[in-house]
């Protein structure tokens, strides 16, 4: 019997109990055979939070200088599961082969099936920084080395750096590069001025430097569609039209998540792909679980219905349908 490695709690990356049959599933999708010491665990409780958040790294990480946090591990299932693993791939440009077991958009962990068919290395990717870096030889491997972190890291929200304004006003006058690519994600993702933000970004989007013109444009299209000021939206969007680097392919991104129509949406939860979108500065996944589906927040799901057809018809937003709202509404991936 194998030690458990799960809190005793019941979080989002829970799915429901595994079977040989969904074991089947996922190795005939991935066309790949899972490591049994991932299989075991997941036998039993199909994803979930570890008792050990940490893992070492050979390399600094956005977490800290010698290890990576280790959040969740996801089970084998829709939702929150490994089964979404080619939506992830596509929407975050990550290399084909990679099975995604842990992360939410900026950094990975995954089992490395580029050179392999079965035991696969692990591996932590940074989106940001394009890097893609070995931290296991295999997942039992990664599972032994599991550790806590100590007890002052903030496992429920990981805490960076507060950048004022006047720092990072600084940064652009003084040309520092390398604090401007940390600051401009971690102050899209935050609590900021957004008029004066956007004006900071309009300033950047033409900026001397390639890698910075790209982590404004990824940091736009990634956090900002749908929380900027349309005008300032559209300027940046024709800058990075007028870009002669990658940066365009972002402009295209972000026109996609802008012209997103509902026509769109009932196809895409059709096909259950994973869908977010805002409303009134509140933002709803479309999920299945439970035999229902539902609308949700970050934290609990908020209307709940027996059927996709349901959610698409009687789903509400201050009285009105989800189809009479879909004006005001932005997509958020």
């Amino acid at each position: 019997m194998v030690k458990s490695i799960w809190e005793a709690s019941n979080d989002e990356y829970m799915l429901q109990p595994l079977t040989d049959e969904i074991i089947k599933k996922a190795e005939e999708l991935f066309n790949v055979t899972l490591p049994n010491s991932y299989i075991a665990i997941l036998k039993q409780q199909n994803g979930g939070q570890p008792i050990c958040n940490a893992h070492p790294s050979p390399v600094p990480t956005v977490w800290g200088e010698t290890f990576v946090i280790v959040e969740h591990i996801k089970g084998i299932g829709a939702g929150n599961g490994i089964l979404e693993n080619d939506y992830y791939i596509k929407e975050w440009e990550l290399p084909e082969g990679l099975i995604l077991f842990n992360g939410d958009g900026h950094t990975w962990l995954a089992f490395d099936y580029r050179d392999a068919t079965s035991a696969p290395p692990i591996v932590y990717v940074d989106v940001d920084l394009e890097k893609t870096i070995q931290i296991a030889n295999n997942f039992e491997e990664f599972l032994k080395n599991l550790y806590v972190e100590n007890e002052e890291f903030d496992f429920e929200g990981m805490e960076v750096r507060v950048y004022s304004k006047q720092e990072f006003e600084t940064f652009i006058q003084e040309d520092n590069i390398d604090e401007l690519i940390y600051a401009i994600p971690d102050l899209a993702q935050g609590d900021v001025d957004l008029k004066w933000f956007g004006n900071q970004l309009l300033t950047l989007s033409n900026y001397h430097d390639e890698n910075v013109r790209r982590m404004v444009a990824n940091s736009v299209w990634n956090s900002l569609t749908y929380r900027l000021d349309d005008e300032i939206l559209h300027s940046l969007i024709e800058n990075f039209k007028n870009d002669d680097s990658e940066v365009r392919m972002y402009a295209e991104l972000a026109l996609e998540q802008m012209n997103y129509s509902y026509e769109q949406l009932k196809e895409d939860v059709y096909k259950r792909e994973r869908v977010g979108f805002a409303f009134q500065d509140i933002i709803y996944h479309v999920n299945e679980h439970s035999n229902q589906w539902h609308l949700s927040d970050y934290q609990s799901d908020l209307q709940s219905f027996d059927s996709i057809e349901e959610l698409l018809e009687q789903s509400m937003f201050d009285g009105k349908s989800l189809q009479e709202v879909w004006s005001h509404i932005k997509k958020v991936y």
